[in-house]
């Protein structure tokens, strides 16, 4: 047992007393980071824009239009939608660099409301009545009877009270004994 463990200490002693040698790392230069040449965009000093839409959905209800302009830094625009009274509000603005956003507000005449889509009532179908089934008479029936016989007089034995007597358990030793 003994060298047992004199072995596995001996062999713990050896892998813990290796040489630990790491290599140095290696110091490499990173590459200069290649950036686009700078391009020059001139810049509009006046830009502009336009544009216009508008959608009339009669299944829905849906009616609104919208268009905006930009020029020589002035931004006009107007829109409209269908509220839910039925009328139009339309809605004018201008917004600049000297007066802010201004905007007026207008109701005009009521569009017309969609149709109500018309359903027409499912047709009716008449069937036969189904048939009524009478439920079968009920059979009662007794049980039959049970045969009852008196109950098995007990039979008692005697009790022994007597000791019961065996050799001990002995096991023989394997060795003679020498005196």
């Amino acid at each position: 047992m003994f060298s047992k463990v004199a072995v596995c200490f001996a062999c713990f002693a050896v892998f813990a007393a290796r040489a630990q040698y790491y290599p140095a790392a290696t110091v490499v230069p990173a590459a200069p980071v290649a950036y686009p040449a700078a391009v020059y965009h001139p810049v509009n000093p006046n830009p502009s824009y336009a544009y216009k839409y508008g959608v009339s959905d009669p299944a829905t209800g849906d009616y609104k239009t919208a268009e905006e302009s930009l020029s020589n830094g002035v931004v006009q625009g107007q829109y409209s939608l269908a509220e839910p009274d039925g009328t139009v509000r339309t809605v004018s603005y201008t917004a600049d660099d000297v007066n802010g956003f201004v905007a007026q507000v207008t109701k005009g005449a009521k569009v017309v409301a969609p149709a109500a889509p018309v359903y027409a009532a499912p047709a009716k179908v008449y069937t036969a009545p189904a048939p009524v089934y009478a439920a079968p008479a009920p059979v009662y029936s007794a049980p039959a009877p049970v045969a009852y016989a008196p109950a098995p007089a007990p039979v008692y034995a005697p009790a022994v009270h007597a000791p019961v007597y065996a050799p001990a358990v002995s096991y023989p030793f394997p060795y003679k004994r020498q005196a």
